[in-house]
């Protein structure tokens, strides 16, 4: 006698994330779902563009449930906000995604799914939560002076970073104070600007070129601001008596690489320290 394969179709009574479905309705699909639990997808990793900017790149494992339509990334903002769902992909195969937050706290989870065309649906439990890391995510020296191309009095050292910073460990210059003399302007090759004291402390600009200062000094008693999110820099130099001229335009690099011992640890609000691989560049006519 012949045998007739028969299985049934999967419908989801209690679309609850991680349970297990029901089977219901006979078919003649050849095919059976033993289990009605889509797993969890696994080893979420976030990474950022180590030259600047807000970006952030998921990258995770996907379901091992072969039958699962396929996975969806989720984001939230802050610890106790909803999660929403970002990115939706129909299959196993595409296991990262990229997107903009801009300067906020976020968090992220991606989560295995199967539906089917009799309104079966439901999801896996969430992978693990990552969170980008805090770091700096722009710079830029503007001129607020008499002469582009020539630090002076009134320039300023703009530095963007990708969430809400503490800027009292930035130093008191940022809380009312003045950087004092921690504000170090460097005539080496190339020059650079430091700032890794307890009045100020920021890391190291590296300008790209030579002739911006002709002696070693200090902006004397530059002062701070911060925008009202708390996620931008603002330092107004004080006087610069060292300031050469340089015409063309070159790359400043920002490295928050602050020296050890720093007398203070540069931190978000949320006091996770500045990620040290960010390393934003502006090409212009500095100062």
């Amino acid at each position: 006698m012949a045998m007739i394969a028969t299985a049934f179709l999967v419908v989801a009574t209690n679309p609850m994330r991680g349970t297990s479905a029901v089977f219901s309705t006979r078919t003649t699909n050849g095919g059976t779902i033993a289990n009605g639990v889509v797993n969890t997808p696994t080893s979420l990793q976030v990474s950022i563009n180590t030259s600047g900017g807000t970006g952030i790149t998921l990258l995770w494992t996907a379901t091992p449930t072969r039958w699962a339509t396929g996975e969806r990334v989720y984001r939230r903002l802050g610890l106790g906000g909803a999660f929403l769902k970002v990115a939706e992909f129909a299959n196993l195969t595409t296991t990262t995604y990229s997107e903009d937050p801009g300067t906020s706290d976020v968090y992220y989870v991606v989560r295995g799914y199967y539906t089917n065309a009799n309104g079966g649906h439901w999801e896996s439990r969430d992978s693990n939560l990552v969170k980008p890391p805090v770091h700096a995510a722009a710079l830029d020296l503007v001129n607020k002076g008499l002469l582009a191309g020539k630090p002076e009095l009134g320039d300023q050292i703009v530095l963007t970073f990708s969430e809400r910073m503490d800027p009292s460990s930035f130093g008191t210059c940022s809380t009312g104070g003045n950087s004092g003399m921690d504000l170090t302007l460097n005539a080496t090759s190339p020059n650079t600007v430091v700032a890794n004291g307890g009045n100020l402390t920021i890391g190291t600009i590296d300008l790209g070129a030579t002739g911006y200062f002709t002696i070693g000094g200090t902006a004397l008693n530059s002062t701070c601001s911060w925008n009202t999110a708390e996620t931008v820099l603002t330092i107004t130099l004080g006087a610069v008596l060292n300031g050469g001229l340089v015409l063309a335009a070159h790359t400043a690099t920002y490295r928050p690489d602050i020296p050890t011992p720093a007398t203070l640890t540069v931190r978000s609000f949320l006091q996770q320290d500045l990620d040290t691989t960010a390393q934003p560049t502006v090409i212009k006519v500095l100062f």
